[in-house]
């Protein structure tokens, strides 16, 4: 039994009387997909890879493939939001856009120590941070220091979206 199972039978025993599917991938490495009806609210779906976690979202009609609003690491934390979204039938919220700085907020770090994880002065962060238009080659290297990876998305009017496959020159 993997982890999404184990969730689902989790929630299976404490909300006996919601419907919850799962749906397996067509292969080993896509992800599997938990529905959850609650009644009269949006479902909630959870999106689990063995190599990523679980994602949660409680998406209306037309949401269904953007992907998940939050991401949690393990299956106690994917537990305890899905168990807050059930009780209180309440709805989980896209992660918003930040900026360069916000990111770099977040992550806990100062201009100086994301400078030196990047390998380039502080007043070169502090630039950057302050610029409308960088090169992507340059956003990539930043993004990386932070311990992520820059993925970059084309979004077509008719709700088609797309990953643009791009080698940065690092």
């Amino acid at each position: 039994m993997n982890a999404i199972e184990r969730l689902r039978d989790e929630l299976s025993r404490r909300f006996p009387d919601f419907s919850m599917t799962i749906a397996a991938p067509d292969n080993h490495q896509g992800p599997w997909f938990l529905d959850i009806q609650r009644g009269e609210a949006s479902p909630v779906v959870v999106e689990w890879r063995s190599d990523r976690g679980f994602g949660v979202s409680t998406p209306k009609e037309d949401d269904f493939g953007i992907g998940p609003d939050e991401i949690h690491s393990n299956t106690k934390s994917a537990f305890d939001r899905v168990l807050r979204l059930i009780l209180s039938g309440g709805s989980t919220e896209p992660p918003h856009a930040v900026r360069l700085a916000e990111l770099r907020q977040i992550r806990g770090l100062s201009q100086s120590e994301l400078a030196e994880l990047a390998g380039v002065r502080q007043a070169n962060i502090s630039r950057i941070e302050g610029r409308g238009d960088i090169l992507l080659s340059t956003l990539a290297k930043i993004v990386s220091a932070l311990g992520a990876s820059l993925s970059i998305r084309a979004k077509f009017p008719d709700g088609v979206e797309r990953e643009l496959k791009w080698e940065p020159d690092l």
